[in-house]
C-alpha cells in the first residue's frame, strides 16, 4: 500500500469536532469534551493560580446546554458546540 493510500486511510478514521471557545473556532480529537480541556484551550497558562474559571456551553450533543465545573465533560456535536470561558477569581 503507498504512503499517500495509508495516510487517506489513516484521516478517514481520525475524528475531529470543531467547536467554538470565546468566538474561536478549535479542534479537538474527541466527542467528550472536559471542562480542563476547554480551559486549556484559552488559558493554555491560567492568568493566576487561584482563578477559578465559569463554563457554559450550547449546541451541544447531549445535554444541549448547560455549565461544566471541574471534573465534568460534555458530548459536542461534530461541528457547532460554542463553548465561553471566563476567569472568575478565588472561591
Amino acid at each position: 500500500m503507498s504512503e499517500t493510500v495509508a495516510a487517506a486511510q489513516e484521516a478517514a478514521h481520525h475524528k475531529e469536532f470543531t467547536i467554538i471557545v470565546n468566538a474561536e473556532q478549535k479542534t479537538v480529537d474527541s466527542a467528550e469534551v472536559s471542562y480542563d480541556e476547554v480551559v486549556h484551550l484559552v488559558y493554555p497558562t491560567p492568568p493566576s493560580p487561584d482563578t477559578l474559571f465559569t463554563v457554559t456551553y450550547r449546541n451541544a450533543k447531549n445535554p444541549k446546554e448547560g455549565s461544566l465545573v471541574a471534573g465534568q465533560s460534555v458530548e459536542v456535536k461534530k461541528a457547532g458546540t460554542i463553548f465561553n470561558v471566563k476567569p472568575t477569581g478565588k472561591s
